[in-house]
């Protein structure tokens, strides 16, 4: 009876122990698993809850901050805190994906002048990040509702990536356009396949979408001196010679000096807004109307706002900005 009691214990045993041996044995080891994560995937994921090190230009020193923190100083710094929410989720997305292509691009070929940083603080090459205590000295009053607000943004949308065909994108990002953004091929010469022109009506309320400046004869002369074979000859009101641009008003080409320059490049010499713009000589002086702010590829800030306030969440305002991409 004892005997007949144990072997019907060790048949019980035996259904219960081998299913979850052969269950164990199919599982992959934990080396197995990680080597089925393709590359592209493991540099999307890469730094998330990690650090990053940000290169402080003013203050020549490096930080090593946590990627939320550098995520709010990021926001403070680039885009108006009294957004709507789903907007600067959207750019909060975006400043992630910047910093995860651009920590890409120093691992491979590093730049010495960041001194092991992953990026700099240089919104003109870069992007911009602000430290708490300048958050607060730049809000005031406001600074405690604002830093709570930049933070439930950012803890909303830890760890997401846009990608293309798995990989980080470019995440162009800028103040305001002219009603439609440009594609980076017509700003930058080279054609990228997620940053085409897309309608952006919002833009066209913005208050700040349309500014005239008025720059003298002797400063236009100053300022368009660092183009290359740029030469002003005679009265000044010859000086600028025909105007291109495309559809939306966007400057293809510009003739100073009898050379002719991007719009781009006019823009960065002359120190304009935009390079969408016109220009009128009079009573010694160049005006020149700009329509919008920055270089038009992209997300647009005041875009992405409007966008949000029409009931569209951060991802369908990333799916607008950015041509087929994938968020991951």
């Amino acid at each position: 009876m004892r005997f007949y009691k144990f072997l019907c214990l060790l048949v019980s045993l035996s259904v219960l122990l081998v299913p979850l041996l052969s269950l164990k044995k199919g599982e992959p080891t934990k080396n197995e698993a990680s080597e089925q994560i393709s590359e592209k995937e493991q540099a999307v994921t890469e730094g998330k809850n990690d650090s990053v090190k940000v290169f402080m230009q003013n203050e020549n020193e490096v930080l090593q901050l946590d990627i939320s923190e550098y995520l709010v100083g990021v926001l403070a710094a680039e885009m108006p805190a009294t957004y709507h929410e789903e907007a600067l989720k959207a750019q909060a997305v975006a400043a992630y994906t910047y910093l995860l292509r651009k920590r890409q691009e120093q691992q491979k070929a590093p730049d010495e002048a960041l001194k092991g940083a992953d990026l700099s603080n240089n919104s003109a090459t870069h992007q911009g990040y602000i430290t708490k205590a300048e958050r607060e000295k730049k809000w005031g009053d406001k600074a405690e509702s604002y830093e709570k607000k930049l933070k439930k943004a950012v803890e909303a949308v830890e760890g997401k990536a846009i990608t293309y065909e798995g990989e980080p994108i470019i995440a162009a990002f800028h103040a305001i356009n002219s009603g439609e953004t440009q594609s980076a091929e017509t700003v930058w010469g080279g054609e990228v396949a997620y940053l085409k022109g897309v309608p952006s009506p919002g833009d066209k309320l913005s208050p700040d979408c349309i500014k005239t400046i008025a720059i003298t004869a002797k400063e236009f002369s100053d300022s368009v001196a660092q183009l290359k074979n740029c030469e002003l000859n005679g009265e000044a009101q010859n000086w600028i010679g025909e105007i291109k641009t495309n559809s939306s008003g966007y400057v293809k080409s510009v003739e100073i000096g009898g050379t002719a320059f991007t719009g781009l490049q006019a823009r960065d010499a002359i120190g304009l807004r935009s390079a969408v713009f016109t220009v009128e000589y009079k009573n010694g002086s160049f005006y020149f109307t700009t329509n919008g702010y920055g270089h038009c590829v992209g997300l647009s800030q005041y875009g992405a706002d409007y966008m949000a306030r029409q009931g569209n969440n951060w991802q369908e305002i990333i799916e607008h900005y950015y041509t087929g991409v994938t968020v991951k």
